[in-house]
């Protein structure tokens, strides 16, 4: 992995802390889809947390410089200090190779509309049910009320195809902004006992997409079709240049 921060290798106690907000994306031939909606969150993150925009040119050029010419990778776009932009590069990540089981826990995480840092319980709870053999956790509510995975919104796919997202409090994912901008989805309150009424659910994230199989005991995995006119979607999203 390289870590440089505002284009120069960054020092030991420029990476510690657990304020701040950052963005993830995966790059491929030098560009990123979504590419605007990776930048539109750092920005509106950064003006809430510490009262500056982030300029999308400026996260570009240290991107670039970062990528240092490798045209796949992850890259991690991280602000602890309105001063300071660390990015770092990793091999890129591959998606799911199949559908997912998922285990529903009770906790949501605050503050759930930022992509915020010190994100312990979350990683616990997905680290816990994994040990259990399953592939992440659901994060809900204490009614039951379904909101996002640890890392990926989830959405689900109604009798005549539309997607629905939960309403329940989540992160408003690049993966999930690019869905709703290619197609119509809707949203409603959605509880584990409402899961039965569903043709399926699916996870989103900027690592891609993937079908679920089940959440706990219950079977969700999406029609075939539905799921393969998702697929497509992605697949026609450009790959915007860095």
């Amino acid at each position: 992995m390289r870590i440089e921060v505002n284009g120069r290798p960054a020092a030991a106690q420029e990476l510690f802390s657990t304020y701040g907000h950052f963005t993830a994306m995966q790059v491929r031939g030098g560009g990123v889809q979504g590419l605007a909606n990776h930048l539109d969150r750092l920005d509106a993150a950064n003006r809430e947390l510490f009262g500056r925009p982030l300029g999308p040119e400026r996260v570009r050029e240290l991107v670039r410089h970062a990528l240092a010419g490798e045209g796949d990778a992850a890259v991690r776009v991280a602000v602890r200090d309105p001063d300071l932009v660390l990015v770092s590069v990793a091999p890129p990540t591959a998606p799911a190779t199949g559908p997912v089981r998922l285990r529903s826990v009770p906790y949501l995480r605050p503050f759930p509309h930022l992509k915020h840092l010190g994100g312990f319980a979350q990683t616990e709870w997905a680290r816990r049910v994994r040990a259990q053999g399953y592939d992440d956790a659901l994060l809900t509510g204490a009614d039951g009320t379904v909101a996002e995975s640890s890392v990926a919104n989830i959405g689900f796919f109604a009798a005549d195809g539309a997607v629905v997202w939960p309403t329940a409090p989540w992160l408003h994912g690049t993966a999930m902004l690019l869905i709703e901008q290619h197609r119509p989805t809707t949203q409603q309150r959605i509880t584990l006992g409402d899961l039965g009424g569903f043709h399926g659910a699916f996870l989103a994230n900027s690592i891609g997409l993937a079908g679920v199989a089940s959440i706990d005991d219950i079977p969700c995995l999406p029609d075939p079709g539905l799921m393969a006119g998702l697929d497509r979607l992605f697949a026609a999203v450009p790959w915007d240049p860095v």
